[in-house]
């Protein structure tokens, strides 16, 4: 069962993705794509007011709406699940190598793999 405090977390962190998402529908390079994405939200509110002036009782929706998209939102900026096991040396292109020794590089992020070498004696 999820504690109320995990569930507020989560819905927080949904409604700061919300609110940061239209900053970034903002950012455009040129004039006429800056007036469409402008007219595309005032057009969306203006549809909006003419709905709640025909039928007021729907204003009850924008709660729900608030809450579904926030929990989504929250849920789509997790974190991956972490690997089920960690990727160990002896595999190289999704085959098993027995490896004699495994060479870093000075910053640790190089590395050469060295395997044991099979002798095999001609026919």
């Amino acid at each position: 069962m999820t504690r109320v405090g995990d569930v507020g977390r989560r819905l927080a962190r949904g409604t700061g993705l919300l609110l940061e998402s239209p900053a970034r529908w903002f950012d455009v390079s040129t004039m006429s794509a800056l007036v469409v994405r402008l007219a595309v939200p005032v057009g969306g509110l203006a549809f909006a007011g003419r709905v709640l002036e025909r039928a007021p009782h729907l204003i009850y929706a924008v709660p729900v709406g608030w809450l579904w998209a926030a929990w989504a939102m929250s849920d789509t900026s997790a974190p991956p699940p972490p690997l089920s096991e960690t990727p160990s040396g002896d595999v190289y292109a999704g085959e098993v190598l027995r490896v004699d020794r495994v060479e870093w590089g000075r910053e640790g992020v190089t590395c050469t793999i060295h395997v044991v070498r099979e002798e095999v004696n001609g026919p």
